[in-house]
């Protein structure tokens, strides 16, 4: 090697950054060898920022795992059995984050919930009970469960990675949901419902955040169980000053508002109310205050659909305002029974405009094929100068060719007599 070129050696590579990395416990230590071994090859850059950027790009970590090892925080990268991926989004509940199993490489959605709900024993005895419950659901339009833990104090669920949006986040980014689309969606979301409250689970925190819209337009209900564990923690800041747990109070019922023992109708009243906002972009219970928005569901009804969006279809106005009624004894009596009015709905309304595909160009028409063109040739046949007056006659007319037909007869009579004569 000639004097000019660099040598590398251990002290050339970036042993903080390789330190971190091992410290975060994402990889295995044949992976930190060839990174080791790479970095003194060349094949990798020394400088710490570099080397992540080359990770990430070669796939090894990902841009949120670079960022937490470049700013020393390894820690939190396991949880339990999963390797913590990307950050998906954060609530009042917890964090959610995209993760993969370390030994069975499925990739799943993480939920981990929020120390000040977890470090309360009630709370902790509660999840338990809950994920024995949520563990047997298995429906198409709810988020399944996978796996439920504690580790080293954290509590975690692991869910069905969705790869899609909120219906909460659909509105954000793209404004009001049409009828008919809104009316297929919420009958969705309520035989996911359905199959939980037939299971003794009843939702409790119903609302677009919620509700996740995956592949090829299914809806999956998310967050089964986990309400409950508000109710658990005596001290949670989600709570009235009676110690009444309030969730989202723009989705909850008035009874749950009150603090009163809640059924599967509790649910209807919030799928409605999710429905009101996904199809208006406006609450049902609008307020000034928390309190006032409370009060309102509670005291009032709900403001009129039509005088917020007067195009919206007279029955699915009626499904709405059944499922919205103040008292649960008069909204359905099951969400299945919900579900079915709202597909009735959906089967009835005409596609909105931008779903309605525009009418295809015909195809030109071939043209027909023609029958050729068959064209005669009048051949004049050649005859011996003496028979040439008998072939004009016998072509003149039909008398002609009559006795010329005679005539020849004769003629071949005549010739047999003769050479029969002869002999």
């Amino acid at each position: 090697m000639a004097t000019s070129e660099r040598s590398k050696s251990d002290s050339d590579v970036p042993a903080e950054f390789l330190r971190v990395l091992k410290r975060a416990g994402i990889l295995s230590e044949s992976r930190l060898a060839d990174i080791r071994s790479k970095v003194l090859a060349g094949d990798y850059p020394i400088d710490s920022t570099e080397m992540a950027r080359k990770l990430v790009k070669d796939r090894v970590l990902t841009e949120y795992q670079a960022r937490r090892l470049l700013s020393n925080r390894p820690g939190g990268l396991i949880i339990g059995r999963y390797i913590i991926l990307e950050k998906l989004g954060a609530g009042s509940m917890g964090r959610v984050y995209k993760a993969q199993h370390r030994m069975m490489n499925r990739i799943s959605a993480l939920k981990i919930i929020a120390p000040e709900i977890s470090n309360n024993q009630r709370v902790v005895a509660r999840f338990q009970r809950e994920m024995r419950l949520v563990g047997k659901l298995n429906h198409p339009n709810i988020i399944q469960a996978f796996d439920a833990d504690k580790d080293r104090g954290i509590l975690y669920i692991a869910m069905e990675y969705v790869d899609g949006d909120s219906l909460g986040q659909r509105l954000r980014s793209k404004g009001v949901i049409p009828p008919e689309t809104l009316a297929e969606y919420a009958s969705q979301a309520a035989l996911g419902l359905q199959h939980a409250h037939e299971r003794g689970i009843i939702h409790r925190d119903v609302k677009p955040s919620n509700l996740l819209l995956g592949t090829q337009g299914v809806i999956k209900v998310l967050d089964l169980g986990l309400a409950t564990l508000h109710e658990a923690d005596e001290d949670a800041q989600f709570k009235t000053a009676d110690g009444v747990a309030v969730g989202t109070i723009d989705y909850m019922s008035p009874e749950q508002a009150c603090g009163r023992d809640v059924d599967p109708r509790s649910d209807l009243f919030s799928l409605g109310c999710t429905m009101y906002h996904l199809l208006t972009g406006r609450l049902p219970f609008p307020g000034n205050s928390p309190v006032e928005r409370l009060g309102a569901r509670i005291t009032g009804a709900h403001v009129p659909i039509p005088s917020v969006k007067p195009e919206t279809p007279r029955r699915l106005v009626e499904v709405m305002d059944r499922l919205l009624a103040n008292s649960p004894g008069d909204r359905y009596g099951s969400a299945a029974e919900a579900a079915e009015a709202l597909h009735s709905v959906f089967q009835k309304l005409p596609p909105s405009p931008a779903r309605v595909p525009a009418p295809a160009e015909p195809a030109p028409t071939p043209p027909r094929p023609q029958p050729p063109q068959i064209k005669y040739v009048h051949v004049t046949p050649s005859y011996p100068a003496w028979f040439q007056p008998i072939a004009r006659l016998a072509e003149g007319s039909a008398v002609g060719a009559l006795l010329l037909l005679i005539g020849l007869l004769l003629l071949a009579f005549a010739a047999g007599v003769v050479v029969g004569f002869l002999i």
